[in-house]
C-alpha cells in the first residue's frame, strides 16, 4: 500500500506536467528531429525512426508525446516487477503463498520508476529505449529462468521478443550494445541449464527477432541504406572532438570513486550499522546492534533533509545520487553478511546461501544494470544510471526475502532502507517534474497557454509565450510556407520547432562542436542546395566556420544577409533573413 501509494504520487504528478514547460535545447533537439524523422538522415542515432512517426501520429502534439512517454515508463516497469516476483516465487520456497506476493513487488518497483522523471525532459529520447528495453530483456531472461527453475522447455517466443529489443535498441543508440552484451550473458548462462542446445536454439531466434526489426524498418519506416549512412556520418564529425573509450572509462571511474566516497561519508554508519545487525547472535549485541542501528538511521535521514539529498532535477543529480547509493549498499553488505556469517557458524543459513549460479548471475546483471545501461554518456554514469534505480529495487527485493535466518533488527533495518528510499525517489520525481524541470521554471510560474500551433496544449511561464509568439509574429513573413530551412546556434532547435523550421544539417548545434555543425551543412548542401535560404538565429556571433560552410550553399553571409532588428527587439536574439527577401518586403 505504501509502495502503491508512492507510485501514484509520481505517476499523478508526470501527467499533470505533460502540458507544462518546454526546453528549447536538448528537448527542442529531440522534437525537431522527430518532426522531420523522414527527411533528415543526418542524426547522431537512429532514435527518430522510433519516436518521429509515433510523434507524427500524434499530430506533433507535445503533450501526448509525453504521455505516451509515461505509459511506456508504467508498463515496462510493471512488466519487470512481474516478471522478477514470478522468477523469486520460486526461490524463495519458504515465504507465504499469498496472492499479493507479484502485486506488493510490482509496487515497490513501479514505486522505484519514478527515476525516470528525476530530472530529464519530459519527451522522450534514446536514453529511455534504452532503460526500458534494457528492463525489458531482464524481464525475459527471468521468465527463462523461471521456465528453467521449473524444468519447462523455454517458449520460443521469449527470445524473439528479446531480439525484437535487441534491435529497437541497436537503432535508437548503438552504444547499447555494451547492456545488451551483459544481458545476453545471462541468458546464456540461464539457458545452459537445459543444454547447449536449448542455447543455440535461443541465439537463432533471438536473431530472428532482430532480423524481424531489420526488415519492418526497411519496409515500412525508412530505408536501412539510408538510415545507416546518415547515422555513420555524424558519428564521424564527431570522431576527434568525443571522448575516447579510455577517455570515458576514466571519466566514469574518477566520478564513481568520488560519488562512493561522498557515500561513504555521509551514510557510512548506517552501512557499519547493517553489517553488525547481520551478525548479532548473542540477544545483548542485538540490542546494541538494534540500538546502533535506529541512531545511524536517524542520521542519514537527517543527513538526507539537511542536504536536500532527495529533490530533482540536473542540478541536484549528485546530491540524490548519494541517497539512492546508500540505499542500494545496505542491501549489499546485508547479503555479503548473511552469506559470509552462515559460512563462518554465526548465524543460521539464509536462502541466499542456498542459491545457485544462475541466480547469482541475474543479481549481478540487476547490480550492474543501471551504471552499465548508461554507458556511451558524456556525463557521470550515476547522472543516467541512477534512472534505472528499479533494478537495485529489485535486488533489494530478493536481499530482504533472502535473510529471514538473519536477526530481525536486519531485516527490520533493511525494510526501512527500501522504504525510505522509495520515499526519496517519489520526492525526486515529484520536485524534479514540479519545482525544477528540466531547464524550465517551476510549475507555480507555467501559467500562460501557449498560442503557437507548434507547442499546442502547453503552459509556458508568460514571459516566455510571449517572447516566442513576438518571435513568430516578426518572422511570419519569411517562415510560411512552413518547412524552411532554418540554423539556430547555439543550442536552440526548440526555437526551429517554434518557427515551424527544418533544420539544415543537423537538429543538434552545440557550442563546443562547430565543426561538426559545418561539416553537417557541408554534407546537406553537397548533395543539393536548399530551394530557400536558410534563415539564422544566433545568440553568439556566427563564426569562421559556419560562414564558411554557408558557401558550400552558395551563399555568402555578409553579403547575402541582413538582420531582421535589433536584438532587443527578437529575444536577445540576432535574427539574420536572406537580404533579397528582406529588401523586396520593405519595398512592398
Amino acid at each position: 500500500m505504501v509502495a502503491g501509494g508512492l507510485a501514484a504520487w509520481w505517476i499523478l504528478t508526470a501527467g499533470r506536467a505533460a502540458n507544462e514547460g518546454f526546453d528549447i535545447t536538448d528537448e527542442g533537439y529531440y522534437l525537431l528531429s522527430y518532426r522531420w524523422w523522414d527527411s533528415n538522415p543526418l542524426a547522431l542515432t537512429g532514435v527518430q525512426y522510433l519516436y518521429g512517426p509515433i510523434f507524427e501520429w500524434f499530430g506533433y502534439n507535445i503533450e501526448r508525446l509525453r504521455l505516451f512517454r509515461l505509459f511506456t515508463v508504467i508498463v515496462v516497469h510493471l512488466l519487470f516487477g512481474y516478471s522478477f516476483m514470478r522468477w523469486l516465487r520460486g526461490r524463495r520456497p519458504g515465504m507465504q503463498a499469498t496472492k499479493l506476493w507479484e502485486p506488493a513487488g510490482m509496487a515497490i518497483i513501479l514505486a522505484a520508476g519514478g527515476m525516470c522523471y528525476a530530472w530529464l525532459p519530459q519527451s522522450p529520447g534514446y536514453n529511455d529505449v534504452v532503460l526500458l528495453g534494457a528492463l525489458t530483456l531482464v524481464s525475459c531472461v527471468l521468465w527463462m529462468a523461471t521456465a528453467v527453475d521449473r524444468g519447462d522447455p523455454v517458449p520460443f517466443w521469449l527470445p524473439v521478443v528479446a531480439g525484437l529489443v535487441i534491435g529497437l535498441m541497436v537503432l535508437a543508440k548503438w552504444t547499447s550494445v555494451v547492456v545488451i552484451g551483459l544481458i545476453v550473458i545471462a541468458a546464456v548462462v540461464v539457458l545452459a541449464g537445459q543444454g547447449w542446445r536449448s542455447v543455440a536454439r535461443g541465439i537463432v531466434f533471438a536473431l530472428g527477432g532482430v532480423a524481424v526489426v531489420a526488415l519492418v524498418v526497411q519496409l515500412f519506416v525508412v530505408r536501412l541504406d539510408v538510415a545507416v549512412p546518415g547515422i555513420l556520418t555524424v558519428n564521424k564529425f564527431i570522431a576527434g572532438t568525443s571522448y575516447s573509450p579510455t577517455e570515458l572509462l576514466q571519466f566514469y571511474w574518477s566520478s564513481g570513486i568520488r560519488l562512493l566516497g561522498q557515500t561513504f561519508r555521509d551514510h557510512g554508519l548506517l552501512l557499519l550499522a547493517t553489517a553488525l545487525t547481520v551478525i548479532a547472535r548473542w540477544r545483548w549485541l542485538r540490542i546494541v546492534a538494534a540500538v546502533f542501528a535506529l541512531l545511524a538511521l536517524i542520521l542519514s535521514v537527517r543527513r538526507v533533509v539537511v542536504d536536500g539529498a532527495a529533490i530533482g532535477g540536473s542540478q541536484h543529480t549528485a546530491t540524490y545520487a548519494v541517497t539512492l547509493l546508500a540505499a542500494v549498499l545496505v542491501a549489499v553488505v546485508a547479503a555479503a553478511g548473511a552469506v559470509i556469517a552462515h559460512r563462518f557458524g554465526v548465524t543460521e543459513c539464509s536462502r541466499l546461501s542456498r542459491e545457485n549460479t544462475r541466480t547469482w548471475v541475474i543479481l549481478a546483471v540487476l547490480v550492474l544494470l543501471p551504471l552499465v545501461q548508461a554507458f556511451g554518456t558524456n556525463t557521470a554514469l550515476y547522472t543516467i544510471g541512477f534512472n534505472a534505480f528499479a533494478a537495485w529495487a529489485a535486488v533489494m527485493i530478493a536481499v530482504l526475502t533472502g535473510i529471514w535466518a538473519t536477526p530481525i533488527v536486519a531485516r527490520v533495518t533493511l525494510g526501512l532502507v527500501l522504504v525510505g528510499s522509495l520515499v526519496a525517489t517519489a520526492s525526486i520525481a515529484y520536485t524534479g517534474l514540479f519545482r525544477y524541470p528540466y531547464r524550465s521554471v517551476g510549475h507555480s510560474q507555467l501559467t500562460a497557454p501557449s498560442k503557437l500551433p507548434a507547442l499546442k496544449g502547453l503552459y509556458l511561464s508568460p514571459a516566455a509565450a510571449e517572447n516566442y509568439s513576438k518571435l513568430a509574429d516578426a518572422l511570419r513573413p519569411y517562415t510560411e510556407p512552413g518547412g524552411r530551412p532554418m540554423l539556430a546556434f547555439d543550442k536552440m532547435a526548440g526555437l526551429v520547432l517554434i518557427l515551424g523550421g527544418k533544420p539544415l544539417g543537423e537538429a543538434w548545434i552545440a557550442p563546443a562542436e562547430r565543426a561538426r555543425t559545418a561539416a553537417g551543412i557541408e554534407e546537406v548542401c553537397r548533395k543539393s542546395h536548399p530551394e530557400r535560404a536558410p534563415l539564422i538565429l544566433l545568440n553568439r556571433q556566427i563564426s569562421d566556420s559556419e560562414i564558411t560552410a554557408l558557401q558550400s550553399c552558395g551563399l555568402d553571409f555578409r553579403a547575402d544577409y541582413r538582420q531582421l532588428a535589433p536584438a532587443q527587439q527578437t529575444m536577445g536574439l540576432q535574427v539574420w533573413v536572406p537580404k533579397a527577401e528582406r529588401g523586396a518586403r520593405s519595398r512592398g
